[in-house]
């Protein structure tokens, strides 16, 4: 990291986000935009249950799983399966949609 953007972390300011993106080899940006993929999926997903008013517990008891593997998807610690999405879909009475953009 440079000491541009080091000294503006520091001090607590905002750093723009292409500064400190172009710094990182093409193998490191593929693995942050895959990982951001990850947790966009997750965000999504807890954003659903929480339209639902459903607590993490109570998503976990119609799944059939323990509320910590609804916690590691969404902090998306988890893999999640196509399987696992349209149980969640099942579970909370939802058509899962899929695309690609």
């Amino acid at each position: 990291m440079n000491k541009k953007i080091q000294k503006a972390l520091k001090a607590g300011d905002l750093v723009d986000f292409e500064e400190v993106f172009e710094n990182y080899s093409d193998a490191k940006k593929e693995k942050i935009i895959k990982r951001a993929g990850y947790l966009k999926t997750a965000i999504a997903l807890r954003k659903l249950r929480k339209q639902l008013k459903l607590s993490q517990q109570k998503l976990a008891e119609k799944m059939h799983v323990e509320r910590e593997y609804i916690s590691r998807i969404e902090s998306g610690r988890q893999n999640v399966t196509m399987e696992t999405l349209y149980r969640i879909a099942e579970a909370v009475n939802k058509e899962l949609e899929f695309c690609f953009k």
